[in-house]
């Protein structure tokens, strides 16, 4: 099969492929634009390599195109949740995903992040939220400091545990507040 024979028969496919992931899957700072280009780029990209004797051509760009859109994701998505130890590439990928869009200049009064947080954090307010932050993990007992942590990085843990966590803060809290 020559090139201009497999383009053709690729066009319909690869337009249906990009309508489809396009409408799902965008992520982070990626849009439904985006994903289409990104699935046409690897569409015509894979061209190259298929051979009629593997598979239909249809079965084969859907599987590759959901291959590296899975690692498109991975590499280019980083979710941010509670966890002081980030550094490197996964700290950088926090920062392009939580980045305001250079594009886009519609936000708010408030403004918004990609992160969906408000962009206008008081400074004071943030010094006075790590204080406070602080000040719990230096009183917290130690076998609840991960559990504290999950709570803060809105992971799920036990009902249980979180009783146990909002108890033993609320004394610390409560302490604080009335030793000033």
């Amino acid at each position: 099969m020559d090139n201009s024979d497999i383009l053709e028969q690729a066009y319909p496919i690869i337009k249906k492929i990009a309508d489809i992931r396009s409408k799902r899957g965008a992520f982070a700072y990626y849009d439904k634009e985006d994903i289409a280009q990104e699935v046409w780029y690897m569409c015509l990209d894979a061209l190259d390599r298929y051979d009629d004797k593997i598979g239909p051509l249809e079965n084969y760009l859907v599987k590759h195109v959901a291959n590296r859109l899975k690692n498109l994701k991975r590499d280019k998505y980083y979710r941010p949740g509670f966890n002081i130890q980030t550094s490197g590439l996964a700290r950088t990928r926090m920062n392009l995903v939580n980045a305001l869009s250079l594009i886009d200049n519609r936000t708010t009064a408030e403004g918004t992040l990609l992160g969906s947080s408000s962009v206008n954090v008081n400074p004071i307010d943030n010094i006075i939220c790590d204080e406070t932050i602080d000040c719990l993990f230096s009183n917290i007992p130690s076998e609840l400091c991960k559990y504290m942590e999950d709570l803060i990085g809105n992971n799920d843990i036990d009902n249980s545990m979180i009783d146990n966590v909002r108890l033993v803060v609320s004394g610390i809290l409560y302490k604080k507040d009335n030793s000033v």
